[in-house]
């Protein structure tokens, strides 16, 4: 979002419910699509008043808020006027959201009834009021802009605007507050806020509501609570361009729910991507013959709901059912055919699909490759297969010949014993009914293959008396080992015993070498020998150093011409602090507990309002910023 203390300029975000408008961007290809025009954004809020807005998008989102809860952004009602000249006219909103506690908010409930009963203490059910109450602040100020900006029926669109909840560390928690927590009360407290929220907006019978955070946020303020939000939608920061915007749609959700929306930075502004129904272009093979009883079933991923299948091109060759089922008509014609169409699911998500169908194509099972020993090539056989044909399949063998030979049936064989290496054959398939292949083939022969063990380890006071046997398998007679490296330290025999020529130092030892049998097979062995110490070294302790003061958030505003009481907080602040912030504002510290400051702010009469910064000084000569809102 756009509340200066949070998100920085560049992550985007796109909400299921701006998917409603048809977005066929899903496929994931080689080459990614173009966009469709309503699927780029912009989401905007008060820090824009006045500034030149985007122009042309897709679509507009909106705070709600200045910044934070029960605040108003004044700039709504001409923001959102600029959302409704997008392509799609219809403006989303989003929440500031927060659970600051009874101590830092003068809007904390005191005897509310409904829909939880709250006396006033720091619990869940009064947390769930809150951000119930949050939520309903936020509906009539969007609301109130609606009817400023000419809505023949401002509560209708209000309710039928997507609205996103603002989830950041930046705004006001428990258990960032360390007044509160983090404790498990604090988590549980906060989690309450944005289940309140939720409720709230649901039973305005708003229906498109998303979360906007990131893993990393929304774990530090609900403990990565994601089994209380199983079907909302989030919308993701933190992209550096549309291309991996883009990309971010294959993500997972914190949240369990589809990933709606992904935001970026473009033009100077926070831009956002709509998240489509993604699916893989497929690409199948099938003999003439085989193409009468091909079937394939189509897969969708980032829906919520069932999704049915639209086919707009490709009949009626292939068949597309509103499953996904695809079919043919009947028996085709040796070529390629490409069946396309729409997807959507139950909430208006859609997205498109294609599946390409290579009608006579003769296509290689196994076996593609064999090893032999250099004694049994002589009498080495292996029968190629096409697994598809129905039909009899003619081979013609183009390459490998004369060592390997592949008959028009595909049995392969040699001409007589070969020496060690590889042998390669290749050539092309045909049946009676047109289809056509290729087929390869490799054989090696005389391959020994060494087996465990490859590396070992030993104290130094023991590496004296190390010895190991290496292994070689499917070997024809002894075989003989020939070490290439790693001597005088590390020594293999001919019969691959490894031993040590004395007592060595710590270190890694590296040993190489070749195997050979009586038929002629060959190989290579290698072998890792690491030495260690009898005792290790205790680990260093790292330095001391000082943890640097940090401010979050502020809880509460500034009036002009009043006295008023404000919670900063942060963390480590130590070392008697003062606090300045503009000309006309004085601000005297009556409390600091570590990681709140209690301050008292006198703000000069008729001062104008706006976003400011205290700036925090300590004795160690350290500092902080953070914004706070005089209203």
């Amino acid at each position: 979002m756009k509340f200066p203390l949070s998100k920085p300029l560049g992550a985007v975000v796109l909400t299921a419910a701006l998917a409603l408008t048809p977005v066929l961007v899903a496929s994931a290809t080689s080459t990614a699509p173009v966009p469709a025009a309503t699927s780029l954004g912009y989401d905007i809020s008060f820090p824009q008043c006045g500034h030149t807005l985007p122009a042309s998008p897709g679509f507009g989102v909106i705070g709600a808020n200045g910044g934070m809860t029960f605040t108003a952004n004044k700039c709504l009602a001409t923001e959102v006027t600029w959302a409704e000249t997008a392509a799609n006219p219809t403006p989303a909103f989003y929440a500031n959201t927060g659970d600051p506690g009874p101590a830092f908010t003068s809007s904390w409930p005191q005897s509310q009834q409904t829909p939880d009963v709250c006396s006033g203490a720091n619990t869940v059910p009064c947390s769930y009021d809150y951000g119930w109450n949050a939520a309903r602040e936020s509906f009539a100020n969007a609301v109130a802009a609606e009817s400023a900006s000419g809505s023949t029926s401002p509560t209708a669109a209000a309710i039928a605007s997507p609205w996103w909840l603002d989830v950041e560390t930046g705004n006001a928690w428990e258990v960032k507050a360390g007044y509160y927590g983090p404790t498990a009360a604090a988590y549980a407290n906060d989690t309450a806020m944005i289940e309140g929220e939720i409720a709230s907006f649901s039973t305005i019978d708003v229906t498109k509501i998303g979360v906007y955070s990131t893993s990393q946020q929304w774990r530090a303020i609900t403990d990565a609570t994601a089994a209380n939000f199983p079907a909302v939608p989030t919308w993701i920061p933190g992209f550096g361009s549309l291309a991996t915007a883009e990309t971010g749609c294959y993500t997972t959700s914190f949240t369990s729910a589809r990933v709606a929306m992904t935001q970026y930075g473009a033009n100077g502004y926070d831009a956002d991507y709509v998240c489509g129904l993604l699916s893989t272009p497929t690409v199948e093979t099938s003999t003439v013959a085989g193409s009468a009883s091909f079937s394939d079933q189509l897969i969708v991923s980032n829906n919520d709901g069932t999704v049915t299948f639209t086919q707009t091109s490709g009949s009626p060759q292939l068949l597309v059912s509103a499953s996904g089922a695809v079919t043919t008509s009947g028996q085709l014609a040796a070529g390629t055919y490409v069946a396309s169409g729409t997807t959507a699911d139950p909430n208006g998500n859609v997205g498109t699909f294609a599946l390409t169908l290579d009608v006579g194509e003769l296509t290689q099972g196994t076996p593609t490759s064999a090893s032999v020993k250099a004694s049994g090539s002589a009498t080495f056989t292996q029968q190629l297969s096409v697994p598809d044909g129905s039909l009899a399949v003619t081979y013609a063998q183009t390459a490998g010949g004369p060592d390997l030979v592949v008959s028009p049936t595909g049995l392969v064989t040699t001409n007589g014993p070969l020496v060690t290496g590889t042998y390669s054959a290749s050539g092309t398939t045909s049946d009676s009914a047109g289809d056509t292949g290729t087929f390869s083939f490799s054989l090696k022969v005389g391959v020994l293959v060494q087996r465990t063990p490859t590396a070992a380890s030993v104290v130094a006071s023991n590496s004296a008396a190390f010895t190991q046997q290496l292994d070689v398998g499917a070997n024809l007679g002894a075989v003989t080992y020939v070490q290439t490296s790693g001597t005088p330290d590390v020594l293999v025999s001919s019969t691959g015993l490894v031993t040590t020529s004395a007592t060595l130092s710590p270190g890694t030892y590296h040993v190489t070498g070749t195997t050979t049998d009586p038929t002629g097979d060959e190989g290579t062995f290698t072998f890792v020998l690491t030495v260690t110490k009898a005792t290790t070294t205790p680990p260093v302790t790292p330095p001391v150093t000082t943890p640097q003061p940090l401010a979050t958030a502020v809880s509460g505003h500034v009036v002009a011409g009043r006295t008023v009481q404000l919670a900063i907080h942060g963390e480590h602040f130590v070392g008697r602090p003062r606090v300045r912030s503009h000309a006309g504002t004085t601000v005297v510290v009556t409390r600091d507990t570590g990681s709140v400051l209690i301050v008292r702010v006198t703000s000069k009469a008729h001062s104008r309002n706006g976003v400011f910064t205290f700036t925090i000084s300590f004795a160690n000569d350290t500092s902080c910023q953070v914004r706070y809102d005089q209203r």
